[in-house]
């Protein structure tokens, strides 16, 4: 297999034309503004608490009104903690290497298991994204796109069966649901049962792709590549870019800073998410974890955390390699903004992890860190 890299202005990517090399030298020293202050609250903590025994010692404060201030003095502590092991992540990026852009060439290729998994979106948007999946430029027989349907639209199978009559790897499912159905992480896993009953087996690496990301025809062999070069690599999971962002973007729903900056420091510091679409893993990597974690609402970034921790490698890609849409009301956007902020919470289990995983430095860092949620 060919894996070539993609120099400086070889191929035009919206995101690599707007990280140009003063944006690369200054990403490297965002960690500065986070150890600043964490010496500024250690040394006020320090203070504190000498002000607290002082007062206790002589009295000047004590019962329930002392108990409630080492409370507060705790509480401070552990806030401390957390913004210090986010530092430490950052700091790697003074030193570390951009991760390069690679290519996959020709027709020797992996097989690959694109899921789409779905629940109750706009018909026409599914379309879109289906039809530009299939029109992705790989082999086409060596891949498939699976249409995992939690919503059980029949609209949508007759949609799908009807185009699959001519495109043989297309495929439509939907599972039963028993008791906790684990959401997104079930559809998935579920896809990930059918596809080892479709004709020629199980595939070497599998792809997720929300219901309203559109893929650029580079999409998987940008992110196979890495998978390729580095037998260790777990996962690989690029930018996501939307094209119904309102004028001037009033609540952040593009997510900047985290696309050019804090998911690139997290690639340096060996510790790439997977976030939610255009992800790339390898199938032996999700076995590994037992498929994806049906008891959190993060699956996605859980699930690379955990592989992590089984000694797999991630990687982001700060490449423009999919469209999608954002929350188009007020409403839904605080929904998915409460979604994120929930998440670091569901990351515990990584901090202890069983006797035999590889867990890095880094990542129990990272594991006790509020930069693990999306939000930030």
């Amino acid at each position: 297999m060919v894996v070539t890299e993609i120099g400086n202005g070889e191929e035009y990517d919206q995101i690599q034309s707007n990280f140009g090399p003063v944006r690369r030298f200054l990403t490297r020293f965002v960690f500065l503004t986070a150890i600043i202050p964490c010496l500024l609250l250690l040394w006020a903590s320090k203070i504190q608490g000498e002000i607290l025994l002082a007062l206790g010692q002589d009295g000047s404060l004590g019962g329930v009104k002392l108990y409630l201030a080492w409370f507060a003095f705790a509480i401070e502590g552990l806030w401390s903690a957390d913004a210090i092991a986010a530092s430490l992540v950052k700091a790697a990026s003074l030193f570390a290497r951009y991760r390069p852009r690679l290519r996959l060439l020709g027709d020797n290729v992996p097989c690959v298991d694109i899921i789409i998994p779905v629940c109750n979106e706009k018909l026409d948007i599914i379309q879109d994204t289906v039809r530009a999946t299939l029109n992705i430029d790989y082999p086409a027989h060596r891949f498939r796109v699976i249409v995992s349907d939690d919503g059980r639209n029949q609209k949508l199978e007759a949609w799908v069966l009807q185009l699959a009559a001519d495109t043989p790897n297309l495929y439509y499912t939907a599972r039963v649901k028993y008791g906790p159905a684990g959401y997104k992480a079930g559809n998935l896993n579920h896809a990930i049962t059918v596809s080892d009953t479709l004709p020629g087996g199980r595939a070497e690496l599998v792809a997720g792709l929300d219901a309203d990301m559109i893929p650029e025809k580079r999409w998987l062999r940008a992110c196979v590549a890495h998978l390729i070069r580095d037998p260790k690599m777990g996962v690989v999971c690029p930018a996501q870019l939307f094209y119904n962002v309102p004028d001037n973007d009033p609540l952040n729903q593009q997510s900047s800073i985290n696309w050019l900056c804090m998911d690139i420091i997290r690639d340096h510091a060996g510790l790439g998410w997977n976030l939610g679409s255009g992800w790339v893993v390898r199938r032996e990597a999700v076995d590994d974890i037992g498929g994806f974690p049906t008891d959190c609402l993060v699956e996605d970034i859980y699930s690379s955390m955990l592989q992590m921790a089984e000694g797999w490698r991630s990687a982001y890609l700060a490449e423009s390699l999919q469209y999608g849409l954002v929350p188009e009301t007020y409403a839904a956007h605080v929904k998915q903004f409460a979604r994120w902020v929930r998440s670091p919470i569901l990351s515990c289990g990584v901090i202890c992890p069983n006797d035999e995983s590889s867990t890095s430095v880094e990542l129990r860092c990272l594991s006790t860190s509020r930069d693990i949620s999306p939000a930030n």
